[in-house]
């Protein structure tokens, strides 16, 4: 498959990332979230307000094992995807796994530009870091971890291609 995955908490690039990546690999980018909105024909957050998080996630498992079997493309996976057991094992089975971590002041400031992250809806910091570290321990399961913080989507997006390239040689 060799697809390149990139996970962590909602508001810490992964779109934007994907999409420098892209630029330098030359693979296709897939964002989860915007497939289930064009799917679903509505945003993330009218699916949780009309439909539920149970569906949600039923689509979301169901467009990302498709993508998944696919090979040598970017995807960007929605912030709680890689809490799901039997996704982050066939992720991992075949595929690089990057973790995008960066500092919860920072996501916290991210996500209040817009209301359109239905489990960050009013919740303050403390609830939001509260919520990043529960899922932190499923994050880390990832082939490596990246810390964004003060850099460049370009920058990142280089450590990926250097990691992955490493990945795809054993050496990682």
């Amino acid at each position: 498959m060799n697809n390149i995955i990139l996970i962590g908490f909602m508001a810490v690039g992964k779109t934007t990332i994907g999409k420098s990546l892209k630029d330098i690999l030359g693979y296709s980018l897939f964002d989860i979230d915007k497939l289930i909105e064009k799917e679903e024909k509505m945003q993330i957050f009218e699916i949780f307000k009309i439909k539920g998080e149970e569906y949600f996630r039923n689509v979301e498992k169901e467009i990302s094992l498709r993508l998944f079997s696919r090979n040598n493309n970017i995807i960007s996976a929605g912030g709680g995807l890689f809490l799901n057991e039997e996704i982050r094992k066939v992720a991992l089975e075949n595929n690089f796994v990057v973790f995008l971590d960066l500092d919860i002041k920072e996501v916290y400031k991210r996500i209040n530009r817009n209301n359109l992250r239905p489990l960050a809806k009013g919740k303050s910091i403390i609830e939001l870091k509260e919520l990043y570290e529960k899922r932190v321990p499923f994050y880390l399961e990832a082939n490596i971890r990246i810390i964004t913080d003060n850099k460049t989507p370009k920058q990142i997006a280089e450590e990926i291609k250097e990691n992955y390239y490493k990945w795809l040689n054993k050496e990682l």
